[in-house]
């Protein structure tokens, strides 16, 4: 019973500082990768892409091979799920966030949620893609691309520690108004 008098006081008195933080900071990626995934979507013509493509096969003719068949594979109809995917997974983040400033426990599983699904979409449609790029990168390509995947694992896994360490601030469903 204590508990709940301690974080009704808490809550009382405002926001933590570190929450505002992470959900401002949420919001500024979430609007990045938003503009990202839709400049991705209209800029990426078929043509400019084999247009790359054949400026790649100058460099690493495997690393365009990788590519031409991770582009074959995508067609336009897996790149517009993919983008969907993207956008649906920002907008769960951003909404979630959004709950959590307004100190709702809810917003934490929203952002959790929104968190895992561009992992379980890289799971399924994202090899093909994986591979082109670990070739474009060289001879440490697959190191590279394992890094980058490593720290945005590491990036994703810190944001919802911060936000779990704020839970104890937020109001449960059940006491929603």
């Amino acid at each position: 019973m204590e508990n709940s008098i301690d974080s009704t006081n808490e809550i009382k008195h405002g926001r933590p500082t570190l929450l505002s933080v992470t959900c401002v900071l949420t919001w500024a990626c979430c609007a990045l990768l938003l503009i990202s995934s839709l400049s991705g979507l209209i800029t990426q013509s078929p043509e400019k892409q084999l247009e790359q493509i054949e400026q790649l096969r100058k460099i690493s003719p495997e690393a365009a091979d990788k590519m031409e068949a991770a582009l074959a594979d995508e067609g336009g109809a897996k790149k517009i799920l993919t983008t969907l995917l993207n956008i649906l997974a920002i907008a769960l983040c951003a909404f979630g966030a959004v709950q959590m400033w307004n100190l709702k426990q809810t917003g934490f599983y929203f952002y959790l949620i929104g968190e895992v699904v561009p992992y379980i979409g890289l799971i399924f449609g994202g090899t093909d893609a994986l591979a082109a790029a670990s070739a474009m990168a060289g001879s440490m390509g697959s190191a590279v691309i394992g890094i980058v995947i490593t720290l945005l694992i590491v990036f994703d896994a810190v944001f919802i520690v911060l936000y779990a360490v704020n839970l104890k601030y937020m109001v449960p469903p059940s006491q929603f108004d």
